[in-house]
């Protein structure tokens, strides 16, 4: 992926058809890093998204909407005031550089026009967005800084504007083939392409390796080793790239892989790219907002993921550490049988004992030849240490059953976890991620965010489907439709409504995983197909690691869920398990 210099002037041409003496009607600020402007142009309204993200950062038209913070930033603020009703008059880039402005006609307090500037630099973690009023001053900028961290310039209210540092590269094209040659073997053995991409200015990684294919080089070749007539068709690339920019010829196009996921873009075709994968677009800023688009979407599911699975592992380590303390409890439990011995011996011998022994030596109920030492306590008349073995005996026994109903209750709800983590991992897309974070959300396990925070998102209609995500579906080599449940809540749909009596239900042996329904529909299921589903269910399992998985199979109508158990948890009999290899469908 590269927003370079080329991309960023495709961006600019087709902005520059729409956006003159159009006016801005709203700002907004989405985050930290994000700048929108609402306009009404040429074409009706649109979005200008502006990003400073260190590796998102670009400008360009957007389809999407983003959703504002309940409280507008300072900078945003200061945009409003000065931008809220201003006309566009220009837009334009730096050659070479990621550096583009707006040019604004607005009105100050007194209600005179005064043009302005909203300057755009897109240089990594180094991006900002800065206002300047006509005197060159700066009005406020999205990242402020002094010379505490720039000993270069200040972003500040008041002060100057200064353009960032000048690159020291050669220009697009080099003045002639002997200043390129001259820069090119100064990076003596490095490759190819990072010489044109550190010597050339605007060249990204993406543009330097189409370069070098298209003059008929090695991208990987050492610079020291070019050639005269390398280096002159190098040239002649440069050149054309130049005339390319120069009358706004460019060639949008996606690049997508085997899945049809979105993986690049670029204004011309580059020569690595397979021409099958190649997919030409009308305009530059629909090819970056789709591209974008995707990667956010991407990148949120997988934050989103992170923190869900993040807040389950905790609670795991709340319940793995409640069981260990139990079992150690019931352990010491143990002791009531021993109790209930030593105060039956006693009870039988009492009239053997007087009070002030501190020991018993009797014999032992299973074998008369062998004795049994009880401890006495010495004030105690013998029947009162009868009594006070008996309590001792009851308390250990209420005890122990009442730690073991609560090892029970406690050993289903960390099934019940470890099921919701293995949806997880096996979860692929935003919305299947959104009912199981719902389920977290439901059993007290997980917080989005802050409750009003977490209210206004579960409000938006995406984080309240209308309709359930319907589980996965597969049809096997026989025929048969495979059925796999992607949470918790749709294992029970899954298997205790949608699926009929008749059809098969499989599910890894006593092991968190997804529930598995071959659809029967009045036909005889091969052992083939019965085969490839448990593959499918071990897979979709925490299991999916393992060689050999067992896997439970019986007839959906023989499930039965026990009363106020957890989701997802059913009982069956009369099953039969078959050994798979974990397979992915």
């Amino acid at each position: 992926m590269a927003f370079d210099s080329l991309v960023l002037s495709a961006v600019v041409n087709e902005l520059r058809q729409e956006l003159p003496g159009g006016r801005v009607n709203k700002v907004h600020q989405p985050d930290a890093q994000t700048l929108v402007l609402r306009y009404h142009g040429r074409e009706g309204h649109g979005r200008l998204l502006i990003s400073v993200h260190p590796d998102n950062g670009r400008l360009h038209k957007t389809e999407t909407a983003r959703e504002n913070p309940a409280q507008a930033p300072l900078f945003v603020m200061v945009l409003r005031k000065w931008l809220e009703g201003s006309r566009i008059l220009d837009i334009g880039s730096a050659d070479g550089e990621r550096v583009a402005w707006l040019i604004l006609e607005a009105r100050n307090d007194i209600g005179d026009p005064v043009q302005l500037r909203l300057i755009i630099e897109i240089m990594g973690k180094h991006s900002n967005i800065i206002l300047v009023d006509p005197q060159n001053n700066i009005l406020d900028g999205i990242r402020r800084y002094g010379s505490s961290l720039s000993r270069y310039r200040e972003v500040l209210p008041g002060r100057a504007y200064v353009p960032p540092p000048p690159l020291t590269k050669l220009p697009l094209p080099p003045t002639d083939e002997e200043a390129l040659a001259a820069a090119l073997y100064r990076q003596g053995d490095g490759n190819l392409a990072d010489a044109l991409r550190r010597e050339v200015c605007g060249i990204s990684p993406l543009l330097a390796q189409h370069l070098a294919l298209a003059a008929g080089c090695n991208p990987s070749l050492p610079a020291e080793q070019l050639g005269e007539y390398e280096l002159s068709q190098l040239y002649r690339q440069l050149q054309d790239l130049r005339r390319r920019m120069d009358g706004h010829r460019y060639a949008c196009c996606l690049l997508r892989d085997g899945q049809g996921r979105i993986v690049d873009f670029a204004a011309l075709v580059p020569a690595h790219w397979p021409p099958e994968q190649v997919v030409t677009i009308s305009s530059m800023n629909k090819a970056v907002d789709a591209f974008y688009g995707q990667r956010e979407a991407e990148q949120l599911f997988q934050r989103r993921r992170q923190a869900l699975d993040k807040a389950l592992r905790k609670h795991q380590a709340r319940l793995d550490k409640k069981i260990s303390l139990q079992q150690a409890e019931l352990t010491q439990c143990e002791a009531a049988d021993a109790y209930k011995q030593a105060a039956d011996l006693l009870a039988a011998h009492q009239w053997s004992l007087a009070k002030g022994q501190d020991l018993a030596e009797l014999p032992s109920f299973a074998d008369p030849e062998r004795t049994v030492t009880v401890k006495l306590d010495p004030p105690l008349t013998p029947q009162e240490n009868v009594q006070r073995y008996y309590r001792r005996y009851a308390k250990a026994k209420k005890a122990r059953g009442r730690i073991e109903q609560q090892l029970k209750a406690n050993g289903e709800e960390l099934d019940y976890l470890l099921n919701i983590r293995q949806s997880l991992a096996d979860c692929e897309d935003l919305e299947a991620l959104r009912q199981i974070e719902g389920e977290a959300i439901a059993a007290g396990y997980y917080e989005r965010h802050e409750e009003k925070r977490r209210r206004a998102k579960e409000a938006r209609p995406q984080d309240n489907p209308s309709s359930p995500l319907p589980p996965r579906s597969y049809v096997s080599a026989d025929g048969f439709t495979i059925l796999v449940g992607r949470h918790n809540k749709q294992n029970d749909r899954l298997s205790l409504k949608q699926a009929q009596e008749e059809d098969l239900w499989l599910h890894a042996q006593k092991i968190p995983g997804a529930h598995v329904i071959i659809v029967r529909q009045g036909r005889e299921i091969p052992d083939s197909t019965i085969r490839e589903a448990a593959a499918y269910a071990a897979w979709f399992s925490e299991a999916k690691a393992s060689a050999q998985v067992p896997v439970d199979y019986v007839p959906a109508g023989m499930l039965r869920k026990p009363p106020g158990s957890r989701p997802g948890l059913v009982i069956y009999t009369n099953q039969r398990t078959i050994y798979v290899t974990p397979r992915e469908p």
